[in-house]
């Protein structure tokens, strides 16, 4: 009975330090509690745009090496932003509403992939296919704007704001592809009315099979004032991550933030990478503003190559992903206190009996 005992208050010690919880609580206003609260288990997205950074480059790199890829030339860098839209509440319950007047919050990610596989005849389709694994390299960072201003678009207001969460490291060897469905060039845009005359595309999809977890490296850091929950450690589990061209959802966006930002978790002072302007005509009419990339893709976007040369060496894509909040809580002093407290009595206990 004793041992039996002893066993149970261990193990609850362990599991007050160091529990993985399905929500977290966190202020969407960042009032440390005094304002918009929800408990969330999973964040939803919106529809956005990714840029895949020399991913023609590198495809092309497996291609002329017949996947010997030396010095790393088949890599790539995965670049996107999003803005938090719903959540998923700690009973399962989705796509509720956030609280409303508190602003934004947004994303914006990088991280690195290469390429494992190039089929000129697809999955069967006879149109060409790539595949390709994250390397583990790449950061998240989340910002909170009191005023919603980011713009799908222009891919402006996604990194302004206090940075409120910065989470280094994603998932190693999480798998995707991405296959073209059609070569025929077609509009980018056909969301609405086409607001990049000129610049056309392939059609194609695919996604990232299973998840991509970012902070699975170190440091992480969170602001207290918004993750309201003590945690050890803290991660954003990307699913259901789909690819897709044209954009039908979503406006292309024709600016993107490369770098993370040079001020710490809780700084307000982030500057904007994008202008929020757009130019008559293809995305090489378009400026980005002073610290913004624009994509270099040409006349059509996508994956269109031969053997020995390229198009252009990026390509953008619309795509959509959620993701799961994850963390370890830290235990509340007191609940240690008693369980120590619990283990003391135990001993003396058993001392006396054995006296």
């Amino acid at each position: 009975m004793r041992k039996n005992l002893l066993g149970a208050l261990i193990a609850s010690a362990f599991a007050l330090g160091g529990t993985a919880h399905a929500s977290l609580l966190i202020d969407v206003n960042g009032l440390g509690g005094g304002g918009s609260v929800i408990n969330a288990q999973a964040l939803d997205w919106t529809q956005t745009s990714f840029l895949a950074l020399n991913g023609n480059t590198a495809i092309l790199a497996f291609v002329t090496s017949a996947g010997a890829c030396p010095a790393n030339t088949c890599s790539f860098d995965v670049v996107t932003h999003a803005k938090l839209g719903t959540y998923t509440n700690q009973f399962g319950v989705s796509a509720l509403a956030l609280p409303a007047g508190f602003g934004e919050i947004t994303m914006v990610a990088r991280y690195t992939e290469r390429v494992t596989g190039f089929f000129p005849l697809g999955f069967g389709t006879g149109l060409p296919a790539a595949s390709f694994t994250t390397t583990g390299a790449g950061w998240v960072e989340l910002y909170h704007s009191a005023v919603a201003d980011s713009n799908n678009l222009t891919g402006f207001g996604f990194n302004n704001g206090t940075l409120i969460a910065r989470l280094d490291g994603v998932t190693a060897n999480a798998a995707g592809n991405f296959s073209i469905t059609n070569l025929t060039p077609q509009a980018l845009d056909i969301f609405g009315i086409n607001d990049y005359v000129g610049q056309d595309t392939i059609t194609g999809g695919g996604g990232q099979i299973g998840s991509l977890q970012a902070g699975t490296g170190s440091p992480t850091v969170l602001d207290s004032n918004y993750f309201l929950t003590a945690l050890t450690s803290f991660s954003l589990n990307y699913a259901n991550i789909s690819i897709g061209l044209p954009y039908g959802q979503v406006d292309p966006s024709h600016c993107f933030n490369l770098a993370q930002s040079a001020n710490g978790v809780g700084s307000a002072s982030n500057a904007l990478a994008c202008d929020n302007i757009i130019g008559a005509g293809a995305y090489s009419a378009q400026s980005g503003g002073a610290g913004g990339y624009v994509p270099l893709i040409g006349a059509v976007n996508g994956l269109v190559f031969n053997s020995t040369t390229i198009t252009e060496r990026d390509f953008v894509a619309q795509t959509d992903f959620n993701s799961a909040v994850t963390g370890l809580f830290v235990p509340e002093p007191g609940s240690l206190a008693l369980v120590g407290l619990a283990l003391f009595s135990l001993g003396v206990a058993s001392r006396r009996r054995r006296g």
